[in-house]
């Protein structure tokens, strides 16, 4: 199917959800050749889940597509922290910060010039068994209980979204994650702070429920302003 939704983010960002219908042979027609696509292309051929190598070529198209960088690439850091980089694979040579979150079969990629971080997730009734282990004492008694899988799942998201600008292994979520309680609706903005001995510091996300065929997701994405 393709780009399912696409928007500006914040000054700089540009986010884009790519729902995954096509086979492995149309997604590798999509990928742009150039010097150092056979090297990525040897990463995906190690990987013998279908699934997965649809998710990492969906990835990269979706990055080109959002930034029109025709020689680009993603990298990984030491911890794993995705980067958009040149093809010689030295991330100064971008200013670009991607965030990426795939869930069933819709794929989220966001790219802005400052740090950023994204989550999708479907929304199930099991995160309301999980709640205690990524939620504060404040976070819990602010929710709605009509609501409370859609607003649990939305401060999961948000606190993923979070840690993956951290980009660190570093952070407990109901401990160094937190979330300024808000009323839930289908839609809003909400506020998040990392907090921990290295950093300090309050993000304004964006929240957003979405349904693609029989499932229902929410997606989270933090919003640069500067």
């Amino acid at each position: 199917m393709g780009i399912f939704l696409h928007k500006a983010v914040g000054k700089n960002g540009k986010l884009g959800i790519w729902q995954i219908t096509e086979s492995l042979d149309e997604l590798l027609k999509m990928i742009p050749m150039s010097a150092g696509t056979e090297k990525d292309l040897s990463v995906l051929d190690s990987n013998s889940n279908e699934r997965r190598k649809k998710e990492w070529l969906v990835a990269r198209i979706l990055a080109e597509q959002l930034t029109d960088e025709k020689d680009s690439r993603i990298i990984y850091d030491e911890h794993k922290k995705p980067f958009l980089s040149r093809r010689d694979g030295n991330p100064e040579n971008s200013k670009k910060h991607i965030s990426l979150s795939h869930s069933h079969n819709l794929l989220a990629v966001i790219i802005d010039e400052q740090e950023t971080g994204i989550d999708i997730e479907v929304i199930k009734p099991k995160v309301v068994r999980i709640k205690e282990k990524f939620m504060s004492e404040e976070e819990l008694g602010s929710l709605q209980k009509e609501k409370q899988e859609e607003q649990l799942t939305t401060y999961w998201c948000a606190k993923e979204s979070l840690y993956k600008l951290y980009g660190r292994n570093e952070l407990v979520f109901n401990k160094h994650l937190i979330i300024e309680p808000f009323q839930y609706s289908e839609k809003g903005v909400i506020r998040g702070w990392i907090k921990n001995s290295a950093k300090e510091k309050l993000f304004t996300l964006q929240y957003q429920k979405i349904i693609s065929g029989n499932d229902n997701y929410m997606l989270t994405h933090i919003i640069n302003q500067d």
